[in-house]
């Protein structure tokens, strides 16, 4: 009975393995992708209520400078049928093929063809010219193994490294003449020097449909668009259950207050940031009423009655020893040692939390009560950015249509906890995982870094003022009016 049994559900992996499609091009057969094949390679697309597993083409064809058409056969129609679109290797990366019971569809737009079973695309394959790109920050290893999948799957070689400061040393290689990578990760407060270095290209004409408007506010400046968002990092509390109990996540900040007394004793402190940071300060002043970081003609206003009304509530909590400001390893230090309650970081310390196996839970920032406005995160975006130099411009391209695809935005995100540019991407999270909501809340909330220069000029200056205010060595007013005068006179001297 049992030996029957295993050779009935061989015979039932058999015939699902039976199953393939094969891939042409040009009319010559490229490969062939058993359903098991298949399988391996998809992901969750959402759509509508529910999801499939899907694979896009440009993980089943080669990368191609452009395509034109795209014929398949399908077992539920007669004869062939045929998309012609002279935009179509541009959206590649966006035409799926989708898991239907026990065949495979073809999701073109809004467009469904059931049972495909051979498709052929008429193309110009990309020549397998190297490329070499840059890349920082967290997930470096998860990063690169992603970038040889791409590199093996299409075999073309690609430089992968880790450069600290990409934009300082791209700019500084570019004056000396020197040999540049073609791609560069980057973050919004280099947008400006770059581009006015004249050293990366504006790409209009890359930005994916489903990406987050706001990773393209972080990375648009002169009403252009510079880099290609790959995910952010939103500020949230950490807090340490085992000390203070769940908040409720439209908390007020009475209630982190609150909180903040129920852990205080000699040998916890109740909350701690990086106070001397402006990166610490915006959101408050966002929460108290602040419009613009920016202003629109690129000037920025410090001494306005939001900042100080959001400096006095900083340096109030600490007069009262409620925060503690101290700088990310020795705020990180002290939470994972049990001796902070809560502090203020961004979902990039989750991982190391996690592999650390302390205890710990993810709240949003809390409430002003007096505006209703949420203490609002800043969203940290990283991105990529196409040299002016770079000998292999469309290779580029399709690298970084790979890497900001629906695949690697979902693998990418799901073991970094970070927010996905592409939004789908964050629809197909797992909601289940803890820091979800707390996550969630954030983004929605949350500030975008700006590229004005102003922004660079205003965050180095408070980091030397803010330090007069918290130890009380001068009346914020006057702080807020001092730096004021500085950032004023830093921005004309570098027009």
């Amino acid at each position: 009975m049992f030996k029957k049994a295993g050779l009935l559900l061989a015979a039932v992996f058999c015939t699902l393995d039976l199953y393939a499609l094969s891939f042409s091009v040009n009319g010559t057969g490229w490969s062939t992708k058993t359903d098991s094949e298949l399988s391996n390679l998809s992901y969750n697309l959402p759509r509508g209520d529910t999801s499939h597993a899907a694979v896009s083409l440009d993980e089943l064809f080669p990368a191609v400078y452009e395509a034109w058409r795209l014929d398949f056969q399908s077992a539920r129609t007669e004869g062939l049928t045929r998309l012609s679109d002279p935009d179509l290797g541009n959206d590649l990366n966006r035409i799926y093929l989708i898991r239907d019971e026990d065949s495979w569809a073809l999701l073109y737009k809004s467009r469904i063809f059931y049972g495909v079973e051979r498709l052929n695309l008429e193309c110009e394959p990309l020549e397998r010219d190297p490329l070499e790109i840059w890349i920082n920050w967290e997930g470096i290893d998860l990063l690169r193994k992603e970038i040889e999948r791409w590199a093996v799957m299409h075999a073309v070689d690609v430089k992968v490294t880790e450069v600290p400061k990409p934009d300082s040393k791209l700019i500084s290689i570019s004056q000396a003449g020197g040999d540049v990578p073609d791609i560069i990760m980057v973050q919004s407060s280099h947008i400006d020097r770059l581009s006015n270095s004249g050293t990366i290209q504006n790409l209009d004409y890359m930005f994916p449909n489903g990406m987050a408007e706001q990773g393209r506010n972080a990375f648009s400046h002169d009403d252009k668009l510079w880099a290609v968002p790959f995910y952010s990092d939103a500020q949230m509390i950490f807090y340490n259950p085992m000390i203070i109990d769940t908040p409720d996540f439209n908390w007020s900040l009475a209630d982190f207050e609150e909180l903040c007394l129920s852990a205080k004793n000699e040998n916890i402190i109740p909350s701690a940031w990086n106070s001397y940071s402006a990166s610490f300060l915006i959101p408050f002043q966002m929460a108290f009423g602040k419009q613009n970081l920016v202003e629109p003609d690129g000037s920025i206003i410090i001494n306005d009655e939001p900042t100080l009304a959001a400096l006095e509530y900083v340096i109030n909590l600490h007069n009262k020893g409620l925060m503690k400001p101290m700088e990310r390893d020795a705020m990180t230090s002290l939470f994972v040692s049990g001796e902070a309650a809560m502090i203020i970081s961004a979902s990039y310390a989750i991982p190391h939390f996690l592999e650390l196996g302390i205890p710990f839970k993810t709240a949003p920032l809390p409430i002003n009560p007096d505006t209703g406005l949420r203490v609002s995160p800043l969203l940290d975006f990283k991105a990529f950015a196409v040299t002016k130099r770079s000998h292999n411009t469309v290779g580029a391209r399709r690298l970084i249509e790979y890497l900001c695809g629906m695949g690697v935005q979902q693998r990418f995100s799901a073991e970094t906890a970070k927010l996905p540019a592409l939004e789908a991407a964050w629809a197909a999270a797992d909601t289940d995982k803890p820091w979800y909501e707390a996550l969630n809340i954030s983004s929605e909330s949350g500030t975008v870094i700006p590229t004005e220069k102003a922004y660079s000029i205003y965050k180095n200056t408070m980091w030397k003022m803010l330090r007069f205010a918290i130890s009380g060595k001068m009346p914020a007013d006057q702080v807020l009016k001092k730096t004021q005068d500085l950032v004023n006179k830093n921005i004309e001297d570098r027009e």
